[in-house]
């Protein structure tokens, strides 16, 4: 991590699911945690059932909360993904000023995808969200790995370089941008660098690591 640990303009984040259990935000804020993406939905219908609690009490412990919809190209529409955002967003008061939503585009659970299938519906996602006056946040990121997204997202159909790059990219010492970003002269705003950290107040499982640029 020579990248990071060399460069004081990075602050540490996590990004977590109900698969971390239980977790005492306090204990993770003391560690030095300043920000987290917190899995919210996916799909039409999903809703994570650990986002509420985690979402209120990573609040409480002053901690700089985000969420994340994990994207379906083709087991629920664009419209039906828009609408599972919105209602749960809605119901913990979500603050477009202050908050961040991200679309985590991955391969898993869109194998039978095609790259211009993803590239479509993702596009028509995330345009029904940039059209929603609640919902237009102060930026809607992308997460997703450079190997994936190059490949499985016809990436060149629609310039989705507008929206901040979350990228995954573990064991490497700097991380290596998409295409869409790497053309467009852009970088990327948060970095999940490992998904087998170890931190105080996560015990049940491992967490996925970030490095969060102080800009983003």
């Amino acid at each position: 991590m020579s990248l990071v640990n060399n460069d004081n303009c990075f602050d540490k984040g996590i990004d977590v699911s109900k698969w971390q259990g239980a977790i005492d935000w306090e204990e993770v804020a003391e560690s030095g945690v300043k920000h987290a993406f917190i899995k919210m939905t996916e799909g039409g219908t999903y809703v994570d059932p650990k986002f509420v609690e985690n979402w209120n009490n990573a609040k409480l412990a002053n901690i700089n909360v985000n969420c994340y919809h994990y994207f379906r190209a083709l087991s629920s529409t664009p419209q039906e993904q828009f609408n599972n955002i919105k209602k749960v967003l809605s119901s913990v008061g979500f603050d477009s000023t202050k908050n961040s939503l991200a679309i985590d585009v991955e391969k898993s659970r869109n194998e039978a995808a095609t790259p211009e299938q993803m590239a479509d519906n993702l596009h028509s996602l995330l345009s029904f969200l940039s059209k929603d006056s609640e919902l237009s946040c102060q930026a809607t990121f992308i997460y997703c790995s450079p190997s994936y997204w190059d490949s499985g997202v016809k990436w060149d159909k629609y310039d989705f370089s507008i929206y901040p790059l979350w990228i995954a990219n573990w064991n490497v010492e700097a991380p290596h941008l998409p295409l869409t970003w790497k053309n467009a002269g852009q970088s990327w705003s948060w970095w999940q660098y490992s998904s087998k950290g170890k931190i105080s107040g996560i015990t049940e499982n491992v967490v996925d690591l970030d490095w969060v640029k102080r800009s983003a």
